[in-house]
């Protein structure tokens, strides 16, 4: 009784699999890498100083989100044509970091119809507004000094500390300074304008996320920066060369050397540009040929071995490679030769030029001239080698 047994097929490789589906893994991987770019893109962390979206020791975003629960919008615009106030009596205007203003942006930032609130301090933003007031430094660094005036805001923080950064001088008609230190320099300053007020709180550090909760920097900024329902804040910066606008606000002249450059790109251009360059390099990889020893394979016509040494000639004669093409007549001729003398392939030149010289009865000099001389310089010497090398040949051969 015979048994037949069923042999189970081998199942393939995962390397095989992928290579009978590229182009699956090909999708697979660009899916993967889509959805890690999305992932990545989803939330991007701001590290911009004293931006409401910073969660860093630096950033705002301790302030901002308080003030939202505290019923205020805050918005947050990078740049200044971004920037659209509806009714500038209701929304506080912020601007941080404003030593990075240009002066058409100042002269357009001080013709605001509303509330302006300076994070920081510069000489230029003090002395378009007439404030009598400069930069000036801080003894110590910071400082923790009350408020010594009659502000009703600064009064209800109590107390802020005052530095790095911090204002001095004699301020003119409708300034109000604040938290004066004993050298005479303040970290608040508060203009009354026909427009509406304008609040500098020179010492942006009580803002920051690392400075709010120590003694009433956090007081000072709920009450600056809450006075009203909406918030537009923003961040000065050099890359930018625009200018606010608000309803019924009266365009400003921008100079002529100054090169507004709006974000024309919808959102997402950048992750979509990386995501179509990935999926380029992911099928060059695909389709690029695979780095290795070369491989025989059989020609799929036969090529006569006369054809092969006219083509190959033609080659040297056009590349004018007469000593590459003597150096490969000497080595085919010494390796026949030496067959026919029973000399072995590893044998040294003298060996094989001493045994063709016993062989044909020439002279040692003369053999090694002709096997190992010096390359031809052209097309004639190379003649006179082949005739050469074909009678030594025809002597080593001769019976």
């Amino acid at each position: 009784m015979s048994v037949t047994y069923a042999r189970a097929e081998e199942r393939p490789s995962v390397a095989q699999q992928a290579r009978r589906r590229p182009v699956a893994i090909v999708a697979a991987i660009l899916f993967v890498g889509l959805v890690a770019i999305l992932v990545w893109s989803a939330r991007p962390e701001d590290s911009t100083a004293l931006s409401p979206d910073n969660p860093g020791t630096d950033g705002a975003r301790a302030a901002a989100q308080i003030l939202r629960d505290q019923g205020v919008e805050v918005r947050y615009s990078t740049t200044l044509g971004s920037i659209r106030v509806d009714d500038p009596a209701s929304t506080t205007l912020v601007v941080a970091a404003p030593d990075s203003l240009r002066d058409h942006q100042i002269d357009a930032l001080l013709a605001y119809p509303g509330d302006l609130v300076f994070l920081g301090t510069d000489d230029r933003v003090l002395t378009a507004a007439q404030t009598g007031m400069a930069t000036a430094g801080v003894w110590g660094s910071t400082t923790t000094v009350p408020a010594a005036c009659e502000d009703p805001d600064a009064l209800a923080a109590g107390q802020i500390e005052v530095g790095p950064e911090a204002v001095a001088g004699s301020p003119s008609a409708g300034t109000t300074v604040c938290f004066l230190t004993g050298d005479g320099t303040a970290g608040y300053l508060d203009v009354e304008r026909d427009a509406g007020r304008m609040t500098m709180l020179a010492s942006a550090q009580i803002v920051t996320n690392d400075r709010l909760d120590v003694a009433g920097n956090a007081s000072l900024t709920l009450h600056t920066l809450g006075r009203h329902q909406t918030v537009e804040w923003y961040v000065a910066s050099l890359a930018d060369a625009s200018v606010p606008t608000w309803e019924g606000g009266q365009p400003v002249e921008v100079p002529d050397d100054v090169t507004l450059a709006p974000d024309y790109l919808p959102p997402g251009t950048l992750q979509a540009a990386f995501a179509l360059a990935l999926a380029v390099l992911v099928a060059a990889l695909w389709r690029a040929r695979r780095f290795g020893p070369l491989v025989r394979e059989p020609l799929p016509v036969v090529v006569r071995a006369s054809e092969a040494t006219r083509g190959r000639a033609r080659l040297y004669r056009r590349a004018g490679a007469a000593g590459r093409a003597g150096a490969a007549l000497r080595a085919h001729a010494a390796t026949r030769i030496g067959a026919r003398l029973g000399v072995p392939r590893s044998a040294s030149p003298d060996a094989l030029v001493d045994a063709v010289a016993r062989a044909t009865g020439r002279r040692r000099d003369d053999v090694a001239r002709v096997l190992y001389g010096p390359p031809p310089a052209g097309d004639a010497a190379l003649m006179s080698l082949i005739a050469q090398l074909d009678a030594l040949e025809s002597e080593v051969h001769r019976p």
